[in-house]
């Protein structure tokens, strides 16, 4: 009897650590999931801009009030599809401000469907500027900011920069510092 009790205690410590295990990689997985999908929208918008490039550089620098151009703690500007079109039946090809709006309109709701984010987690840390290096995490920030990029760059000679953010799933707090990750693109156009 003793026998038996010993190796159900083996055994359900076993399995104890078998589900805190499962319970881990789940988190872990859906982690990976959200930053797979962070790198795939800031590719996705770098790709949109190279295609309406003339709303983001002019005379092979960066306009600082072009129309993709979002500094941290403003809102994009978005522009409504016209009646009848989607975001995948819509004329791109005439280019200009109209389509860069309704471009960002587009890659906001997917961006809301792929991560979680909130409207003042898009306006506080979503930001698409001139940056000549990546931003700090939080954490070394003290004056107790949450964004990594407090403002854009003013220089327009620097490559363009997106930054994604969306609220940890995996309380991971060595790489997303205050419940929040980041991912930061840099890129020529």
């Amino acid at each position: 009897m003793i026998e038996v009790l010993v190796s159900l205690v083996i055994i359900c410590i076993g399995v104890l650590g078998m589900v805190a295990l499962q319970t881990r990689s789940v988190a872990l997985s859906q982690d990976s999931v959200q930053r797979s999908n962070a790198m795939v929208l800031a590719n996705e918008l770098l790709e949109l801009m190279r295609s309406n490039r003339d709303q983001v550089v002019a005379s092979d620098k960066v306009k600082i009030d072009g129309a993709y151009i979002k500094q941290p703690g403003t809102n994009f500007r978005t522009k409504a599809l016209d009646a009848d079109k989607t975001c995948l039946t819509r004329d791109r090809s005439a280019g200009g401000e109209t389509v860069a709006g309704q471009d960002l309109g587009c890659w906001l709701n997917q961006a809301k469907a792929l991560l979680p984010v909130t409207d003042a987690l898009i306006a506080s840390s979503f930001a698409v500027c001139p940056a000549s290096e990546i931003p700090p995490l939080p954490s070394s920030d003290p004056s107790g900011n949450t964004t990594p990029l407090k403002v854009c760059k003013t220089t327009a000679v620097a490559p363009l920069m997106v930054v994604v953010a969306w609220q940890d799933v995996s309380k991971d707090s060595l790489n997303c510092p205050r419940g929040i990750c980041y991912y930061a693109l840099r890129s020529e156009l």
